[in-house]
């Protein structure tokens, strides 16, 4: 399964470099410096030798990789057409582990020929540094071949996606058929399918919440700023911003049951007993994987990990107070993160700090060894096989490094939250008399 995406980039400020173009040639036309400096960032990100591994998986057409800025200069100096618009950066991005490094990018250079080459000059980029395979596109905005410019409208982009989803088929991969949603990231649309939340569904779940307890639209949009959500009103469309997302997630995107519109009218429902839609669909039992493991057993990371994602499952089926529910719903989204984590931290027998800093230390050392074999291993032909089980190798070592990291840094925030929530669950279960807090009586809301 692939995914893609493009967009066009434009100069920006970054530090100003000095270019030499042929006077004869570039006079009076010449780019802007932070023109020159975008198209060489974009450039130099897209063919980043860690992410392609020394550029063995870096590719032309109509140019070659280490010509490519200068003949986009030319094309358009040619033209005339140095404003606007230096390049377009397209992505595609294939499932996790469904393809190899050399069949990613052999797929990339097929959709670079059939979208683009017969007009423009582009460079296809395969980065290895992601657990996710994906192909990176800089595509001259000017055509070598009549110097119109190109237009990333909504025709192009679905041809994109039409070419990439057949070369999927073509090789067995597998593809999303009609998705729900535009503009949905992979991670995102995987979660949904796997029944893990996500910040919409979060959004989604908050608003169906605060409908039921409402009487008036009025006292719905109160509750949901009382909850710490930021709305915008462009006229046009209304959009809301949780304190656990970073964007603004406009309404009608959330489905069609979230329209202003639609939340009206839920709302006047449920004041006369009428339910419009089915809310409460089944949700997976995010406790029933834990089963296999005895927590009293478990001691340092593990057992942390183990109560805090057993501490998820009882959120989810309302079994926490709501209070507990209110101060980690933005933690939820981070479930499958943290599952990954314990199973990481289970498989490796891993309890202390000591541990987990070792096992990243011998993962590091054998990724400096691995990285010195491989350099001395590029200039034999025959070494092609023997590169690539090192390149695989070092993916996964890459990837153990990058867990530890995440541990280290999410396992603070962890403690603290689990703290925090056991003891608002304890004052929750207080009889009211004895509820305190700061030195006052907590009044139940």
């Amino acid at each position: 399964m692939a995914t893609t995406k493009i967009w066009d980039i434009k100069g920006r400020v970054d530090t100003l470099i000095n270019y030499a173009a042929n006077p004869e040639k570039t006079e009076g036309q010449r780019y802007s410096e932070k023109q020159i400096q975008a198209l060489h960032d974009v450039m130099d990100y897209a063919s980043d030798d860690y992410k392609t591994e020394r550029s063995l998986f870096v590719s032309g057409v109509n140019t070659t990789p280490d010509m490519a800025k200068y003949k986009m200069h030319q094309t358009k100096l040619r033209y005339g057409k140095t404003d606007g618009i230096v390049a377009f950066h397209a992505i595609q991005s294939f499932k996790p582990g469904e393809v190899t490094p050399e069949l990613a990018h052999e797929i990339g250079k097929r959709l670079a020929k059939e979208m683009w080459g017969d007009r423009f000059e582009v460079v296809i980029a395969t980065h290895l540094n992601k657990e996710h395979l994906h192909n990176h596109f800089v595509i001259n905005s000017v055509s070598f071949a009549d110097g119109k410019k190109y237009y990333d409208n909504t025709a192009n982009y679905n041809k994109m996606k039409q070419i990439s989803d057949r070369l999927c088929e073509e090789y067995n991969l597998s593809v999303i058929r009609n998705p729900k949603s535009k503009g949905k990231h992979y991670a995102e649309w995987m979660a949904e399918k796997n029944g893990y939340p996500t910040i919409r569904g979060q959004i989604r779940d908050e608003i169906d919440g605060i409908i039921e307890g409402s009487y008036t639209t009025q006292s719905f949009w109160s509750e949901l700023k009382r909850r710490g959500y930021e709305v915008k009103n462009t006229g046009k469309y209304i959009a809301v911003k949780a304190t656990f997302a970073k964007k603004y997630v406009r309404l009608d995107n959330l489905g069609k049951y979230y329209t202003p519109d639609a939340i009206n009218e839920r709302i006047i429902a449920a004041r006369n007993g009428i339910k419009l839609i089915e809310i409460n669909k089944p949700k997976p039992d995010y406790n029933a994987w834990l089963e296999k493991y005895e927590p009293i057993k478990l001691k340092g990371f593990k057992a942390l990990y183990y109560h805090y994602l057993y501490l998820f499952g009882k959120i989810r089926k309302r079994e926490s107070p709501q209070r507990v529910c209110f101060y980690l719903r933005e933690e939820l989204i981070k479930f499958e993160r943290y599952q990954n984590q314990f199973h990481f931290l289970y498989d490796n027998d891993i309890e202390t700090t000591a541990q987990l800093l070792e096992i990243k230390q011998k993962s590091e050392d054998r990724i400096s060894e691995l990285t010195l074999q491989r350099s001395r291993l590029y200039h034999k032909p025959e070494a092609k096989g023997e590169i690539a089980d090192i390149n695989t190798e070092l993916k996964e070592l890459r990837a153990k490094v990058r867990m530890c990291n995440n541990i280290l840094t999410d396992s603070e925030r962890i403690n603290e939250r689990y703290n925090e929530a056991q003891r608002l669950e304890q004052e929750a279960m207080m009889p009211k008399k004895h509820k305190k807090k700061d030195g006052y009586e907590e009044h139940s809301r």
